[in-house]
């Protein structure tokens, strides 16, 4: 058995079976284990998207079945409505591969896996999908304010876990997705800042609005307010340039709006009884939490009804998706974590080591050595097919470094 490496607390690449595939599992893992990773995040259950592969050697283009499984999950393990399709990968042995590979070097696996954000079940249900304040629908979200699409997320997980060969459960957009999709064509030609864009991603679904209405939260009288609010702001185009900074507004109109608050707060207790309910139907694995690249700064994944305080005694741990090529928005982000009680302990810097996230190695290595001096000992990089063979290189080059730091008793 090749010997694991055990100098860091962990360092993980996301990747896809498509890429697994086209590598081969067993070469797969032989070159992770060469670029010093510990732990791979492989994709169980993704979204749609269009992804150039620069190193495939199938497909330079691949647009992935959306919302479909890759691994085998019997029907029966979804007993609702909601039943995500599932792919022709997930019968191609990949998996299986994968496992006895990674087995042999000493490398984790996680269950990389998309919950709320379905294109294909939202689409189908759009009963069950996030309705905005306009009543607009949102076909790419399921809102988990339903009982329906909370018990769908409860029946991922444990089909997940039944497979028995994941050690970690990683859940992503376990929340509500906000206004910003990255749809086809997606266009908007006025300002949009925080303000905007947060109010655009409440919902005012049946289940939301009856859920308010039981918690004594005055919803119509909030919508209604809202509905002017952005109305007012969305028609004032000439009041400011291409990128309007108003997170100072949001704050304000927060702070002066009692049934705001207790919506934001009546949304993360929604989230947070979900993670629980996973963790309890998870036992045996580890969890671990992305945050979002749509809210921004990690920290503001309370937009989307994640509390990183309330969660921190289910989650194992919180991937930081620290997609900003602002290095110093990205320490002082992770520091605001800190601040709130998160132990660094369970916080993984994940970084996209991709243009034009990330130019050069030293700038991803400014981001990781503050990390680094915090107590962070949990790394992982974005994405295995998406990077050219340079760009996936760094990954060795940040892992020797690392471990020189542990060897040196370099900063903690």
């Amino acid at each position: 058995m090749t010997e694991s490496l055990t100098s860091v607390a962990e360092i993980g690449i996301f990747a896809y079976p498509w890429d697994i595939l086209d590598r081969g599992p067993e070469k797969f893992i032989e070159e992770c284990h060469a670029l010093g990773v510990t732990k791979v995040h492989a994709t169980t259950l993704y979204h749609s998207g269009k992804f150039l592969l620069p190193r495939n050697s199938q497909t330079k283009v691949y647009v992935p079945e959306p919302g479909h499984l890759f691994v085998p999950l019997a029907a029966t393990k979804f007993p609702g409505r909601l039943q995500p399709q599932t792919s022709a990968i997930a019968s191609s042995g990949w998996l299986d591969r994968l496992v006895c590979a990674a087995s042999s070097a000493g490398v984790e696996l996680a269950a990389w896996t998309v919950f709320h954000h379905s294109s294909a079940l939202a689409t189908k249900y759009p009963e069950l999908a996030i309705h905005n304040v306009f009543g607009d629908i949102y076909p790419f979200a399921l809102c988990p304010t339903h009982l329906e699409v909370r018990a769908y997320s409860l029946s991922l997980a444990s089909a997940i876990q039944s497979l028995g060969v994941f050690g970690t459960l990683d859940l992503e957009t376990i929340g509500y997705l906000g206004y910003f999709h990255g749809h086809h064509h997606e266009v908007a030609a006025v300002p949009l800042g925080t303000l905007e864009t947060f109010l655009l991603s409440l919902c005012f679904c049946s289940a939301c609005c009856a859920a308010a209405e039981q918690a004594g939260i005055a919803i119509g009288e909030l919508r209604r307010e809202l509905q002017r609010i952005l109305s007012v702001k969305l028609n004032a185009d000439d009041s400011t340039g291409a990128h309007p900074e108003n997170g100072e507004q949001l704050l304000t109109l927060i702070a002066s709006s009692q049934p705001l608050q207790q919506l934001i707060r009546l949304r993360l207790q929604i989230v947070t009884g979900l993670i629980e309910g996973i963790r309890s139907a998870t036992r045996g694995m580890k969890l671990g939490v992305l945050t979002s690249s749509f809210v921004g700064s990690p920290s503001n994944i309370w937009m989307e009804g994640v509390s990183l305080t309330d969660i921190r005694g289910d989650a194992d741990t919180v991937h930081l998706l620290a997609y900003s090529p602002d290095s110093d928005a990205v320490n002082s982000d992770l520091a605001f974590c800190l601040a709130q009680g998160i132990d660094a302990g369970r916080l993984n810097l994940t970084l996209n080591l991709g243009l034009p996230i990330t130019p050069t190695v030293s700038h991803a290595m400014t981001k990781i050595d503050y990390a680094w001096r915090q107590g962070v000992r949990q790394f992982a990089f974005f994405n295995y097919g998406f990077l050219g063979k340079a760009r996936l290189n760094w990954i060795q080059q940040i892992s020797a470094e690392l471990r020189r730091k542990e060897s040196a008793g370099d900063g903690s």
